[in-house]
């Protein structure tokens, strides 16, 4: 009979429905499962060892010789239940070394080999697929069989059942086994989909089986009685049992449980708890057992009860068909579909897992594009994963249609064993012979490779082509000459693949050197030290953060962090985490197993070498890595060392073993110890008998009290005494001890303090006149107090009369000078046009002088906290404006570029020092500049950003904040620095601060700079009416002006006659009231009177003016001009009704204000 294709496609639908449904609940449920139902899922999903061979090819095996299925049975039961120990070191080591796959494990322990991994990695490829494409072919034999084509049929609609299956599995192994990029992250879900499928073939295998023995037959010794009273069985009944093969095969299988890949992922990868083997270990061979109760029965009856041209793989379907039992027969379809997808959803991510650690990632950290985000890396990795089983499942598939239709499916698993077989020797090594090393490992990969290829594909190939074997030289005495024993060709090529292996492996392993990474990765894997910390001592110049750092690329910064901080508070609660610790080999060894979970051990390796070490280490290497870590232990002594000597008592530390390790200075003087006498791990018991003999510990017999004091030490006592040396100093000693042993003694004169004791005693007879003497003492305290704040206050007014002598002094000659100058700018069409250029000259020269002495009194007024802004609206651009048009010409000067970048934005700042900190900026980026200078704008939200922005040599990050301190240049570049003082970016800096602007300053070495001041926006005010008298300021309103010059400085007064005559003023000079008085008296009348503030015989400008308005009946307008700028001189002469400019005096400010004053008089 038959069942419809609509059927079986709605059966094999609804059970992947509920495979999904399973995954998709281990996966999403919040809360771990209680730690008996992890054990017994663990245990159940050992079962996929259990494939479609196990279902359908153990019955065909029993069809050609009754007990030739036992081997694939008895080899896992033997080792889980004789050699458990082999399994739980293997979950062990993979736990402590964050094993991924079956080809990290192996170049674990071989030095963590990258090339070793990739070599595994591809023998498991090779080996799988075609296990792959044995379960592709069981589950067509289902198909075929339900639907009644031939059961070998690979026809079309065979082939797309294979491809529809193969497509499904990639689905839903992507969507399960590829949720973490961790690989040792476990995959509930799958692991739980896995054990339901385990229990549905074990279930469905026992129902086919007990119909069969019990529905058809009357039990197993009916079945037997009448299979041997059968004549057609006459001929298997008389089949002897190959026990060459047997033997081999049951090795092969106990080889198998170890080193397939999808069983070394099931059993080490996605243990969540050792323990959990003790189940296991009983659970599992109890499930074999189980599956093998029925497979003798089904062989037999088939034989008997089916026509001879049914295929013996197929006999588990075709019984119940046969006996019209559809149901019976759906449900084994479904048992052997269970059996093949398990197996192909769990070996398709381990070779996954493979591909993207030991193959792709390599190549990818090989590139220069490795720096990129842990998000990005997530993803690449991912997609690697799930491409690779795409291509692994559609590689199977193309190797289910090469196999073709004549082989079996106990051939195709043979075959498979045996190349991942060829894995056993490394294995072998990994675990139990320490001498076991990379080159034999190789060697012997590399000769059963080629000897498995020569004796077991190559027949096989050559009878699919029809080829003879005497072609292939060798090749027919190798598997069929005679040697005293039944052995057939394929038990043949197992045993000399595997033989020539490992003879080779041991070999080469015996007479080849082992590295030293090798020896210490055996140590791991052989020498019980699994979970013993290794030296505590740093072994390479690395922070912690240098680890972290690295981490953090791989697994993401916030895991690799809490990872970090979790194993420091394991390492010492106390300390916490110090991410600026030097990295020991706990340290380094922590940061390989997090990254192991997702590159794989031999990435890893080759990841943290290439982060610290930068080559494998051989002996040399060692021989640097102790040099390294002597570096290190001198640096933190260096840095004790350094704590200890700022102490006031001497200190002394011994260790455990009672010898001096650190000391400092004020030990030595206290002690007065000779040179040479003091040095590391001297025997504290020396130097104690050294005092002892100077009679620094009191009387008595010296060794005893040496005994004493070592007594103390060794059994951690605390003690305290004192002593009084030979030279009358007192000194109290304090010993300590250290956790962990050792003890540290300090030692305190307390000379003055027993003096002082004794002279209190002494002073307890006479009282009163201790009360006196301490009133008196108190007495001079207070007034000594008080001078020292007198005097105090005396320095700091003396400071502010200094800052207005030198605002005075050095201010007048310059005043003179500018004024000179101005005068002699008048006279353009006078001069000649070199003397113009000379005069141009001369008043840059002066004002480069003006801004030397402003730089350093704007420093001293930012000192004492003496500028106070006045903050207010204005717009942005006339201020760009007028620097555009300041630093214009000296751009031109200096060949430099200048781009100015204004905006029609108002700003809420004080615009006399805003433009001081831009024209800071900008003179710095001049001095530097190579090329353009760009004063530019940029908004961020309410604030305007003003940039200067230069191509200069740019600043290195740790001088970014010098270059804020006073007299600080960095002039190492040497282009137009040689002007200044270093303090321009001090005083723009400091404005800042007054002005609460944020200051920023970037810059790329080689590239350039920019400097910004963060500004407030303002809200533009409304226009105001221009004055109509506001056009005669540039016009002729001075011409017969009457002006009155008072200064003591006869320069002064030359200079501002000159300039204002050629305004076209009537001038006159003073130099003091008497002179004032005796222009008075001639009668002259002046409209204007400009005064100097600081005049001879302490008399100022304001009582001057006083007095001069006083004598002419009349508030003449004044202007007091000084170069002193406090503001509570200014406010004095405002106070006063008079104006006030600075020196020196700016020619254009002083005419704008000589016409206004007119403006306002007329």
């Amino acid at each position: 009979m038959s069942l419809s294709p609509g059927l079986i496609a709605a059966v094999a639908l609804i059970y992947m429905a509920i495979l999904f449904a399973i995954a998709f609940y281990g996966d999403r449920r919040s809360t771990p499962m209680p730690p008996k139902i992890r054990a017994w899922v663990y245990s159940l999903s050992l079962a996929v060892y259990c494939t479609s061979w196990t279902f359908f090819g153990a019955v065909g095996q029993a069809a050609e010789q009754l007990w030739s299925f036992l081997p694939i049975y008895l080899g896992p039961t033997i080792l889980l239940l004789t050699m458990p120990w082999v399994l739980q070191k293997m979950v062990m080591i993979s736990k402590q070394e964050n094993i991924t796959s079956i080809a990290d494990f192996i170049a674990a322990r071989y030095g963590k080999s990258q090339s070793l991994a990739i070599v595994v990695a591809l023998i498991c490829l090779v080996g799988v697929l075609p296990y792959i494409a044995l379960q592709l072919k069981g589950i067509v034999l289902g198909v075929n069989l339900l639907i009644g084509v031939h059961a070998q049929d690979t026809g079309t609609s065979a082939q797309d059942t294979a491809l529809i299956v193969s497509l499904a599995l990639a689905l839903f192994t992507i969507l399960f086994g590829t949720r973490n990029l961790d690989v040792t992250e476990h995959h509930r879900g799958m692991v739980l989909a896995i054990a339901f499928e385990s229990l549905v073939k074990l279930l469905a295998f026992l129902a086919v089986g007990a119909f069969v023995t019990f529905g058809l037959y009357n039990g197993f010794h009916d079945l037997l009685e009448q299979a041997h009273n059968t004549a057609e069985l006459d001929a298997f009944w008389n089949e002897a049992v190959n026990w060459p093969a047997m033997l081999v095969q049951t090795g092969m299988a106990m080889i198998a449980i170890i080193c397939l890949p999808r069983q070394f992922h099931v059993t080490v990868v996605e243990n969540i708890e050792p323990k959990d083997l003790r189940l296991a270990r009983w659970v599992f061979p109890a499930y074999l057992m189980l599956a093998a109760l029925f497979v003798a029965p089904i062989a037999l009856a088939g034989q008997m009860l089916l026509p001879a041209g049914v295929t013996p793989d197929s006999f588990v379907i075709s019984l119940p068909l046969a006996e019209a039992h559809p149901s019976l027969a759906v449900l084994a379809f479904i048992g052997g579909a269970s059996a093949a997808t398990g197996m192909v959803i769990v070996a398709s991510v381990a070779l996954s897992t493979m591909i993207s650690n030991d193959m792709l990632l390599p190549w990818l950290l090989r590139r220069q594009s490795t720096e990129r985000p842990f998000e990005a890396f997530r993803h690449w990795m991912l997609t690697a994963r799930r491409v690779s089983i795409v291509l692994i499942l559609l590689l199977a598939y193309v190797c289910y249609r090469l196999l073709g239709e004549s082989t079996s499916l106990a051939t195709i698993g043979q075959v498979s064993f045996a190349a991942i077989g060829q894995l056993a020797p490394a294995m072998f090594g990994a675990l139990v012979w320490k001498q076991a090393n990379r080159r034999g490992v190789f060697a012997g990969l590399i000769f059963g490779a080629m000897l498995w290829f020569y004796t077991l594909v190559l027949p096989l190939a050559a009878r699919g082509m029809g080829w003879s074997l005497e072609s292939f030289p060798g090749l027919t005495t190798l598997l069929y000459a005679p040697i005293g024993l039944q052995v057939d060709p394929l038990t043949r090529g197992v045993v000399l693949s595997l033989a020539g292996n490992m003879l080779l492996f041991a070999w080469v392993s015996w007479f080849s050197r082992t590295r030293v990474s090798e020896h210490w990765q055996a140590g791991r894997f052989i020498g019980h030290d699994l979970g013993t910390k290794p030296s505590s001592r740093s072994l390479l110049a690395v922070q912690v953060e240098d680890l972290l750092l690295l981490a953090s690329r791989f697994v993401g910064e916030e895991r690799a962090r809490k990872s970090f901080i979790r194993f420091a508070y394991q390492q010492n609660p106390s300390k916490g985490f110090e991410p600026n610790q030097p990295a020991n080999s706990e340290w380094i060894a922590h940061t390989e197993r997090l990254l192991a979970g997702v590159l794989g051990a031999s990435s890893t390796r080759a990841v943290v070498k290439a982060a610290i070490e930068g080559r494998e280490m051989q002996v040399e290497d060692v021989v640097r890595i102790v040099d390294e870590a002597s570096e290190v232990l001198q640096f933190n002594r260096a840095l004790l060392q350094g704590a200890i000597e700022n102490i006031t008592q001497g200190i002394s530390v011994v260790d455990q073993n009672l010898r001096l390790v650190a000391w400092n200075h004020r030990y030595l003087e206290l002690f007065e110890y000779p040179e040479g006498l003091i040095y590391v791990g001297r025997p504290i018991a020396e130097i104690i008998r050294f005092n002892a003999e100077r009679g620094m510990l009191g009387g008595g017999d010296v060794e005893e009290n040496v005994a004493k004091r070592l007594y103390w030490m060794r059994q951690g006592t605390a003690h305290s005494y004192e002593r009084v040396f030979p030279n009358g100093r007192v000194i109290e000693l304090i010993g300590n001890p250290m956790p962990g042993g050792g003890f540290v003694m300090s030692f305190t004169d307390i000379t003055e303090f027993r003096e002082a004791e004794r002279a209190l005693k002494d002073a307890n007879e006479s009282l009163e006149r201790r009360v006196a003497e301490r009133t008196q003492e108190l007495s001079k305290l207070n007034q000594a107090l008080t001078e020292a704040k007198a005097h105090a206050e005396a320095a700091n007014q003396s400071k502010t009369r200094f800052l207005a002598a030198v605002s005075h002094d050095l201010m007048q000659p310059l005043n003179a000078a500018r004024l000179f100058s101005a005068a002699l700018a008048h006279q353009d069409e006078a001069l000649p046009s070199e003397a113009q250029e000379l005069v141009r000259h001369l008043d840059s020269s002066l004002r480069s002088a003006e801004d030397l002495i402003t730089d350093l009194l704007d420093i001293s007024r930012l000192e004492n906290g003496r500028i106070a802004p006045d903050r207010h609206p204005f717009a942005l651009a006339s201020l760009f404006d007028t620097l555009a048009a300041e630093f214009g010409v000296l751009a031109a000067e200096q060949g430099i570029d200048l781009r100015v970048r204004g905006s029609k934005q108002w700003v809420d700042s004080d615009s006399k020092l805003l433009r001081r900190i831009l024209q800071n900026f900008l003179t710095n980026a001049f001095r530097y500049a190579k090329g353009r200078v760009v004063l530019g704008v940029r908004r961020e939200g309410d604030h305007l950003r003003l940039e200067v922005w230069d191509r200069g040599a740019g600043i290195p990050e740790d001088k970014r904040k010098v270059i804020f301190e006073e007299f600080k240049r960095l002039d190492s570049h040497q282009t137009r620095a040689e002007k200044g003082l270093g303090l321009g970016l001090a005083i723009a800096d400091g404005l800042c601060r007054v002005l609460a602007h944020r200051l920023e300053v970037r810059s790329w070495p080689g590239k350039g700079s920019v400097f910004s001041v963060s500004v407030p926006l303002a809200r533009q005010p409304a226009a105001k009416p221009k004055a109509a008298a506001g056009s005669e300021v540039n016009g002729q309103p001075l011409q017969g002006t009457q002006v009155l010059c008072i200064d003591n400085e006869d320069s002064i007064l030359t200079g501002m006659h000159s300039l204002l005559s050629r305004w076209g003023c009537q001038v006159w000079t003073a130099r003091n009231r008497l002179e004032c008085e005796h222009l008075l008296s001639e009668d002259v009348r002046p409209q204007l009177a400009l005064i100097d503030y600081h005049l001879d015989e302490g008399e100022t400008g304001t009582e001057l003016m006083a007095w001069l308005r006083t004598r002419l009946g009349e508030p003449v307008p004044g202007v007091v001009i000084s170069a002193d700028g406090r503001p509570e001189l200014v406010a004095e002469v405002h106070a006063a009704g008079l104006d006030y400019l600075p020196k020196p005096v700016k020619p254009a400010a002083l005419r704008a204000l000589l016409s206004r004053h007119l403006v306002l008089r007329g």
